[in-house]
């Protein structure tokens, strides 16, 4: 019989310090396992990495890659954070920082129909005499089609691969998953030969794990809140799991830091000071930002993105930004530190009417003011135009002006805007995919970074926002 107990995060979103008390944690639990004869593995299944954390941010996910190395996970599973943001060429580097290739067995590329690089589809790993394979996956979602990428159907990937797997040797076979509880579930009710499925995704935490089937299913919830703990007794001949004990373990502020992982992590603190650095333009006066009035932190992009798509409008809500910017120097990490937006550049036809719509939707305070989940606590914001001046009297607008000309409802324009301003996450005005041109991988701050060298001194922006009295 083999004892093997498996330690399990997910959805650790860039809570470093988390991950500090988790891997001493960690290291504690090895070491006792261990020494009674036991078998331990401290595993991630995926969106360790966030936009809020400013070193997670300024690397694309690289500084927490590292960081999990530093803390002692041997293996982690392919989120979604990453690529989602910053598109599946980023991949390569997270695997670098983390030192082994990503599990995931169903992110192809659309001409090759290989996996993305920096993936692996599962891997072997021997504890005594067992041998067990680990398979990962992550969600399908409908956004990786504008990477061209080629999702597989988990419940259709999973058969032959677990064929492929026992034929290399695996005795178990676990699913390191990032496919979401009740993807999971159906797994579990779909497919046989899964022993164990440990996942992620959804922010679930199971305590104690679920049995579908013949298949345990854990998850141990968000940001760090808890250590999953898995007390497996294995047969090695067989790799049935004879007995499982499943528990989440509360992460709490008592428990120490692990001075190796707080080493990692400063090490990619410094790397990222040094990107940081780099001056990048001028602001003439302080670039101010403001979720629920006119700012020029917004007006700022909106120039910025109808300047780069020629178009004759742009459409930008204030939720791109997070602080603004002093007058002075403007460097990468000020930049990356105010703005935070992976938002990607688009371009779409509206009539006038359309615009209309959105302004007046966008202006309505109980709108600005929403903090969808994706902006991490940011509101939407105040709506923001560049090459269009909007006239209010009594909190309504009464006149459109385009280069100077009354807006004309029928008419139809090229503006200018992100998936932010153009998606179901806000609701102003969807635009189907199909009619936008979106600028993908790029996000807001690469184009900024080209924007402010080329726009120096950065002055400040023009009124479009007038107020009429009552």
């Amino acid at each position: 019989m083999t004892r093997l107990t498996i330690l399990h995060t997910n959805d650790l979103h860039g809570r470093v310090e988390q991950v500090f008390r988790i891997a001493a944690l960690a290291r504690q639990i090895k070491q006792e396992v261990t020494t009674g004869g036991g078998h331990c593995g401290l595993w991630d299944a995926g969106d360790a990495e966030d936009t809020i954390l400013y070193e997670s941010s300024m690397t694309k996910g690289r500084a927490v890659m590292a960081l999990l190395r530093g803390a002692g996970y041997e293996l982690t599973a392919l989120g979604n954070a990453t690529p989602l943001r910053y598109g599946p060429q980023t991949i390569t580097g997270l695997a670098e920082d983390f030192g082994r290739p990503l599990l995931c067995a169903n992110m192809f590329e659309p001409e090759s129909k290989q996996l993305v690089a920096g993936l692996e589809p599962y891997t072997l790993q021997r504890f005594g005499q067992l041998t067990v394979g680990i398979i990962g996956l992550t969600d399908p979602l409908a956004f990786y089609s504008f990477f061209n990428l080629n999702l597989g159907d988990p419940v259709e990937i999973l058969s032959p691969l677990i064929a492929e797997v026992r034929a290399h040797g695996a005795q178990t076979i676990i699913l390191l998953s990032h496919l979401g509880s009740k993807k999971d579930q159906i797994v579990a009710e779909s497919v046989a030969g899964i022993d164990l499925i440990i996942g992620a995704h959804d922010h679930v935490a199971l305590d104690p794990p679920l049995m579908i089937n013949q298949t345990i299913i854990a998850q141990a919830g968000d940001y760090g809140r808890y250590l999953g703990r898995l007390d497996l007794e294995i047969d090695a001949r067989t790799g049935k799991i004879v007995q499982h004990h499943g528990q989440l373990i509360p992460i709490t502020a008592e428990l120490p830091f692990d001075p190796e992982a707080q080493s990692a992590f400063a090490v990619q603190q410094e790397r990222v000071r040094q990107i940081a650095d780099r001056v990048l333009g001028v602001a003439a006066s302080p670039i101010d930002w403001s979720p629920d009035r006119e700012c020029a932190a917004s007006n700022l992009v909106a120039d910025m993105l109808r300047e780069r798509t020629q178009a004759d409008v742009a459409l930008v809500l204030g939720g791109h930004w997070r602080t603004g910017l002093e007058a002075g120097n403007i460097t990468v990490g000020q930049l990356y530190a105010a703005c935070r937006s992976t938002a990607n550049p688009a371009l779409t036809t509206l009539t006038g009417t359309q615009l209309m719509h959105f302004v007046r939707e966008g202006l309505k305070p109980e709108n600005a003011a929403r903090t969808p989940k994706p902006l991490r606590g940011i509101p939407i914001g105040w709506p923001h135009v560049s090459g269009m001046s909007v006239h209010i009297k009594g909190g309504e607008p009464v006149e459109f002006r385009i280069d100077g000309k009354p807006l004309d409802a029928d008419r139809t324009y090229r503006v200018a805007g992100t998936d932010l301003e153009f998606s179901e996450l806000v609701g102003y005005l969807v635009v189907p995919d199909e009619l936008v041109t979106y600028e993908v991988p790029t996000i807001v701050p690469e184009v900024l970074e080209e924007y402010l060298p080329q726009h120096r001194p950065i002055q400040p922006s023009d009124q479009r926002f007038f107020f009429r009295e009552e």
